[in-house]
């Protein structure tokens, strides 16, 4: 049989749109055997083959969700005809699943809207070994027929019979068959608390609030919901699948509420506009599961925010995703959470651009594009120690880039850190950190944010860092005492014209390529003793930028320092050596207004420009 392309577009159409099978939850065992007892009557369909049995095609893959191997199994196993038999005589326990089978072997019969006679007379082998009277066969005939031609009336008026005669078949179920069988134009509480389940399976207005207790079911499935109210799940169930929402109240608030612990949503294969109207999902309680969804255009707060049992999302899209709070996509303050696979693109909110989480939740192989942030975080916000539960994450153009991801330590206490402890992820310190003297810390690639000093008495190593005092009001930001090691490498140490940077006691510190300014609270370094500093900047250092004991301070830049003498360089002790730096408009009070050392400092090939109220003292 030659079929136009048209034709094969509508089956294409129709198989991406087809709901589950009504037998579709049965074991994998049950479907494999079923299918094989329908593709042993496909065979005998003379005018379509087999392999090209659209309606076949259908159930295989779109009803039962069969994959591959499964399939191949059923095909090998359809050739043993009396073993299939026996299963199925043996299995089919109810007269609707016996109906459900003779439904499925009528659909892979047809040939050109008709069935073959010496095709019809295997249907009525089958029907007499099931136990379904001649009568019904016809019925049965008719209503897939007419099903096969789009003959909506007429199959309401077989499935209303069908409904009627055969215990445990509801309109719902024949609308694998023909999904424009009862077109649900408004579904109203007063519906679901009749059914207590329900299922919308075509174009749908929901105008009122809706209320799912215990033990009710939902489900939306192949549908297109205009949602005006509001869903709250009770205690009850929500199921939208392969459909797509949208939010058509501009009230700002959730397209769906869960408030008890019981209370379960499932989203899958769904597309969802809450078209910049507020939140797609807010979990007081409850569970929450979100695979391969794409969730858009939410407002006010999070996409989903989250505070209950158990959440899950899984290779889903959040885009254009805005928060006024934490989390522009998702915000996670308790429970069990897990994100994988995700994408999330232009989202913004105050912290955490796309995510915010607390501690615990795991968020691995996602990828944040254009996610931007008013404070910290620009694609997560992690309220605790990040540890191993963040991995594999991919950015792009996310703004303040370099600190996409920021974990914020607040203990409520000195936060002490004993052996050895690598710092990869930007972080803010909310409380005072404590490195003890048998500790060694490594912080690498990230931005710190001070809220509370850091107290160094181990070791101490620094690379690519930028370090901002945040909320530190005077003092200094890195207190160094008695240290075993200390070095900084390629850094910045911004005191936001509030503190000061090193203070140091007892150790020798290796600070190169580094950049230090905006400092007021105390010297950028201050009392170091016999520092090693090469190559670093020190631009607009209000008190002062290094005051030491000896050392060796190489090819460095002093710029507007500011102290009472020595405002760029303060060193005194018999040895030190000051070598190839550029002091540029550093101003002292008193004397030396670039340098001011003792005798046994030596200042070699340096220059100095506008320095008052002289070069060195």
């Amino acid at each position: 049989m030659i079929v136009d392309t048209l034709t094969k577009f509508n089956f294409r159409r129709k198989m991406w749109m087809t709901p589950e099978h009504p037998l579709c939850l049965k074991d994998k065992e049950f479907k494999v055997m079923y299918s094989a007892a329908v593709i042993m009557q496909a065979q005998l369909n003379t005018g379509v083959s087999a392999l090209n049995n659209y309606e076949l095609e259908r159930l295989l893959k779109a009803g039962f969700k069969l994959d591959t191997s499964d399939i191949a199994y059923a095909m090998r196993s359809s050739k043993q005809n009396a073993v299939v038999v026996d299963y199925m005589i043996d299995n089919l326990v109810s007269e609707a699943e016996r109906t459900f089978l003779m439904m499925d072997m009528i659909n892979v019969s047809i040939n050109g809207g008709n069935i073959d006679e010496r095709v019809f007379d295997s249907l009525k082998l089958f029907a007499r070994m099931f136990d379904i009277s001649s009568d019904r066969l016809n019925l049965l005939c008719k209503f897939v027929e007419c099903a096969y031609k789009e003959e909506i009336a007429e199959c309401q008026n077989f499935a209303w019979i069908i409904e009627k005669q055969i215990e445990g078949i509801q309109t719902s179920d024949l609308q694998y068959y023909i999904m424009q069988l009862s077109e649900t134009s408004e579904f109203t509480q007063k519906l679901l608390d009749e059914k207590k389940n329900f299922r919308i399976l075509d174009r749908c207005n929901i105008y009122e609030d809706i209320v799912l207790k215990e033990g009710m079911t939902l489900v939306i499935e192949h549908a297109v919901v205009r949602i005006f109210g509001n869903i709250l799940i009770d205690g009850g169930k929500l199921i939208i699948r392969d459909s797509k929402v949208v939010k058509k109240s501009d009230a700002h608030r959730a397209v769906v509420n869960l408030n008890s612990y019981n209370s379960i949503i499932e989203v899958q294969s769904a597309n969802v506009d809450c078209r910049h109207c507020g939140m797609f999902i807010r979990a007081e309680e409850g569970s929450v599961f979100i695979d391969k969804s794409n969730i858009y255009n939410t407002s006010v707060g999070a996409a989903v925010r989250f505070f209950g049992k158990k959440m899950v999302v899984r290779d889903s899209v959040f885009a254009r995703c805005y928060s006024p709070e934490d989390g522009g996509a998702l915000m996670i303050r308790g429970g069990e959470a897990h994100v994988t696979g995700c994408r999330f693109s232009d989202c913004e909110a105050k912290r955490g651009g796309a995510v915010y989480s607390v501690e615990g939740t795991t968020i691995s192989e996602c990828e944040f594009r254009k996610c931007n942030v008013a404070e910290y975080g620009a694609a997560v916000f992690y309220s605790g120690f990040v540890g191993g539960n963040v991995s594999y994450l991919r950015y792009k153009d996310c703004h303040p880039s370099g600190a996409e991801i920021v974990q914020n330590i607040s203990l409520g206490r000195v936060c002490s850190i004993k052996g050895e402890y690598k710092v990869t992820t930007s972080t803010i310190v909310d409380c005072p950190v404590e490195i003890e003297s048998s500790a060694k810390v490594v912080v690498e690639d990230v931005d710190i944010y001070l809220n509370y000093p850091v107290k160094c008495m181990g070791s101490l190593s620094m690379k690519n860092v930028k370090v901002i005092s945040n909320h530190i009001d005077k003092g200094d930001m890195l207190y160094i005492d008695n240290a075993k090691l200390c070095e900084i490498y390629h850094c910045e140490i911004n005191g936001m014209m509030k503190t000061g940077g090193l203070n140091i006691l007892g150790t020798k510190v290796s600070i190169k390529k580094t950049l230090f300014r905006n400092m007021l609270g105390g010297r950028a370094v201050y009392n170091a003793f016999n520092p090693e500093i090469e190559d670093c900047i020190f631009n607009f250092c209000q008190k002062g930028a290094i005051y030491s004991q000896g050392g060796k301070i190489e090819r460095c830049v002093f710029v507007n320092c500011r102290a009472k003498s020595g405002a760029g360089v303060k060193m005194y002790g018999n040895k030190g050596m000051i070598d190839k730096c550029n002091f540029r408009r550093c101003v002292s009070e008193y004397s030396g207004g670039a340098v001011d050392k003792s005798i046994g400092t030596k200042v070699t090939r340096c220059l100095f420009e506008e320095c008052k109220p002289d070069n060195v003292s």
